[in-house]
């Protein structure tokens, strides 16, 4: 029922912003059809970028698929509600042989479709991956993304308020992110850290000299108990001045003169529009949307866009391959009762009165309150091979008057990879997506052994004192001995599911450079997670503002701050809502 209620209000929220604006462009000039810059996605990326060449001078389109955020999507005790809203673009893989098999083999992949994109619909979990990640990227040839050189686009973006160890090494004061540990954490995330502790494990930064290994409470972006979002944090303050916003826009395709990019084809309220770049366009659409736009616009495998009826333009068969994502398979455990996530929170008058003090439940990560970096037996590698999600809310839905909690182990760098390519050449049909989960043995294996490991911290002293222990066997693995072998690599197959981490995409060495210009052509960039040679072992939220800000300031570097412009009487800069 609260879940129902809390669609329908954000579905009104959402349809009367597109009401709002649609009156808005009725009634309004229209906007300037030329800018020095266009980017394409208001997302987790395209907000800094957008942020940042308007902070320098620079007038900015910035072209974002759905419109303003409502107020609900800012509280983050909320979040588990904004998946198939209004506000996602609500993908769907391909069904899968070897995974997501208790649903069909079929992945759901919520995308930020809202200013502020994904930013607005993840868990706000605040964490960069391994040093030895960004040091591989280099030593791929991609000179100038080593951890020494990306480590000052993380620290630019971020405001830590929170005490830590090494805080001024590792991490950032000042900056437009507000990020936090002291939010409120579930009363079982106590447990599990002492638990980690019990094991050998150190408590502390993993952000920082604990990468190699690690428990630690959640990192998150929020401030005061609210959430940012990119677009609030970076871009929305330049609205009016440098940088001008079009929402409930989709980019049908990029508008290329021979070799160049010049500008974008958008439909807006039914019509097809035209915008000009005087520079560049940048593409910030996600792992999902930048490919497919690169396609529609005839960049990519020419054999494929043949088969769909799209004329190629600039033959780079690599676009939409390399697609990487993080898998993660939930282990429910019992607990004490009181211990984990209260789902029915929202509804209790006192939780309200403690959030309008910035406290309380709803100031939770969704429940998400604890993290680790962790070895398995088998793993070879120096960095660790899975992350652990902490979370005091429930796998599962019984009537019962149990409580519990869940164990994510994640795998942080899987083997297998898949693709994205076009379904048509209309483009509003959504690409398709097949990330080909599981079909290398090696990632069925490693969760096997994080599973295995996690069964070690169920049994420690500390949970035990929390009455903590594994619900017992589902009911598509009944058939085999509980707990053997086979048992859990019939549970890793049935129940791992997406982390929301696609990358890879248009990948640097592949697609791009290393300065994220398409190879092979002027005037467009691509800055978003699809850049990423490989996937980072950790949540890529903050990697991807961390891309965000090395491009904008390698697009300053290239083309210089804005001066001697040309004059532009008609820039009103307006933001269209």
């Amino acid at each position: 029922m609260l879940a129902g209620l809390a669609l329908s209000i954000l579905s009104l929220c959402y349809y009367l912003s597109w009401i709002t604006s649609y009156i808005t462009y009725l009634a309004s000039s229209p906007p300037p059809s030329t800018y020095d810059y266009i980017v394409v996605g208001g997302g987790s990326a395209g907000c800094v970028v957008a942020g940042r060449l308007a902070e320098a001078g620079h007038h900015v389109l910035l072209v974002e698929a759905g419109g303003p955020s409502p107020s609900l999507a800012h509280i983050p005790g909320l979040v588990g509600f904004l998946q198939q809203s209004p506000i996602d673009w609500a993908y769907r893989t391909e069904v899968q042989e070897h995974a997501s098999l208790g649903t069909g083999g079929v992945s759901s992949w919520p995308r930020g479709k809202v200013l502020g994109g994904t930013s607005m619909l993840n868990y706000m979990i605040y964490m960069r991956g391994n040093w030895r990640d960004y040091d591989e990227w280099r030593d791929m040839g991609l000179e100038g993304w080593g951890y020494e050189e990306v480590l000052p686009y993380f620290k630019k973006s971020e405001n830590f308020e929170s005490e830590i160890e090494n805080k001024d090494y590792y991490h950032g004061i000042g900056g437009e992110l507000t990020v936090t540990k002291d939010n409120w954490k579930e009363p079982i995330i106590d447990a599990f850290l002492k638990a980690g502790q019990e094991l050998g494990f150190d408590i502390g930064d993993i952000n920082g000299e604990l990468q190699d290994g690690g428990f630690t409470t959640s990192h998150v972006t929020m401030d005061n108990g609210y959430r940012l979002g990119t677009f609030k944090a970076f871009a929305e303050k330049f609205v009016g001045h440098n940088l001008t916003v079009l929402t409930h826009s989709h980019v049908n395709k990029v508008i290329m003169e021979e070799k160049r990019a010049v500008g974008v084809e958008l439909t807006r309220f039914g019509n097809k529009e035209v915008f000009l770049a005087r520079h560049e366009v940048v593409l910030c659409a996600g792992a999902v949307g930048s490919p497919h736009i690169l396609m529609l616009s005839g960049i990519g495998d020419k054999g494929h866009l043949q088969e769909v009826g799209i004329e190629p333009v600039h033959h780079l068969p690599e676009v939409g391959q390399n697609l990487q994502d993080h898998l993660m398979v939930p282990v429910t455990i019992v607990i004490k009762n009181g211990l984990g996530f209260d789902t029915l929170a929202a509804v209790y008058p006192s939780t309200w009165l403690e959030y309008l003090y910035g406290g309380g439940p709803l100031s939770s990560s969704g429940g998400t309150g604890g993290l680790a970096h962790v070895h398995t037996a088998i793993n070879t590698d120096p960095r660790p091979d899975i992350q652990y999600h902490m979370s005091g809310v429930p796998w599962i839905t019984e009537d019962t008057d149990q409580t519990f909690a869940t164990i994510l182990p994640t795998l942080s760098r899987p083997a297998s990879r898949g693709f994205i390519k076009l379904k048509s050449s209309n483009p509003n049909d959504h690409p398709i997506i097949q990330p080909n989960y599981l079909t290398v043995q090696k990632d069925i294996d490693t969760l096997i052994s994080a599973v295995n490991l996690t069964l070690s911290i169920i049994e420690t002293d500390a949970m035990k004192l929390v009455d903590a222990r594994v619900k017992e066997s589902d009911p598509f693995c009944d058939h085999l001995v509980f707990k053997s072998t086979a048992y859990w690599e019939c549970f890793v197959k049935h129940f791992a599911l997406t982390v929301y981490h696609p990358v890879g995409t248009c990948a640097m060495g592949l697609v791009l450079d290393t300065r994220l210009k398409v190879k092979g052509l002027a005037g467009l960039r691509v800055a978003d997670g699809s850049v990423m040679p490989k996937l980072v072992g950790g949540n890529t939220y903050a990697p991807i503002i961390m891309i965000g800000e090395k491009a904008a300031d390698m697009i300053l570097q290239d083309l210089g701050p804005a001066t001697n412009r040309e004059a532009t009487d008609d820039m009103t800069n307006k933001e269209e809502l």
